[in-house]
C-alpha cells in the first residue's frame, strides 16, 4: 500500500505537464487541448515549460505586543449647588446639579448622579442633571465617574442639599 501511494505521488507531476495540442477549428478559432483534434485537421504539439513555482513565505515570529496603559487620574467635583444649599419652598423640589470632571468625559467614560446613595437615571456622557419633585429633607449628592466597563474611576466629595417644601395638611 505504501509503494502504491508513493507511485501515485510521483505520477502527479507527469499529469501536470501533459502534452498540449494547438489547432485551428472550422471557424478559424485557435484551440488548445490536451488531445489532438478528432476531425483529422492538422495540429501542432506545444512545448510547455516547467510551471512557475515559488516557495511559501517564511514564517516570521512576531513578538506579542503588550500595551501598557497609563493610568489617568480622574477627578470630579459638584460645582452646583454648593454644599449646604437650601432649595426654597417655591421651587417644589426642582433644581439642577452640575459637576466638573478633569479630564473631561470621553473615551466611553460616563457620569452617574447619586442622591442618598441611589442612582438617578442611567449613567450619561454629560455632567448636568435637571431634578424635579425631590422630596423635602436633607439629601447627600455625589457624582461617580465610570469607564466603559463600569469600573469606578472617581467619586466626588459628597455635598448636602436641604429641600424645603410645604408639608401637606399644615
Amino acid at each position: 500500500m505504501r509503494r502504491f501511494t508513493i507511485s501515485l505521488l510521483l505520477a502527479i507531476p507527469l499529469v501536470a505537464i501533459a502534452q498540449v495540442y494547438k489547432s485551428v477549428d472550422e471557424n478559424g478559432n485557435t484551440v488548445y487541448s490536451d488531445k489532438p483534434p478528432t476531425n483529422g485537421s492538422s495540429s501542432e504539439k506545444v512545448q510547455v515549460g516547467a510551471p512557475n513555482t515559488s516557495p511559501p513565505p517564511r514564517q516570521v515570529d512576531r513578538p506579542t505586543a503588550t500595551v501598557k496603559q497609563k493610568k489617568i487620574e480622574v477627578s470630579v467635583d459638584i460645582t452646583s449647588p454648593e454644599n449646604d444649599t437650601a432649595i426654597a419652598i417655591g421651587f417644589a423640589g426642582n433644581f439642577s446639579v452640575t459637576a466638573t470632571v478633569n479630564p473631561p468625559l470621553g473615551n466611553g467614560n460616563s457620569a452617574q448622579l447619586l442622591i442618598d446613595g441611589t442612582a438617578i437615571g442611567p449613567a450619561q456622557a454629560h455632567t448636568s442633571w435637571a431634578l424635579s419633585n425631590i422630596y423635602r429633607g436633607s439629601h447627600i449628592l455625589t457624582v461617580v465617574i465610570s469607564n466603559y466597563a463600569g469600573e469606578k474611576l472617581a467619586e466626588s466629595p459628597p455635598i448636602t442639599v436641604h429641600v424645603l417644601r410645604a408639608k401637606a395638611g399644615n
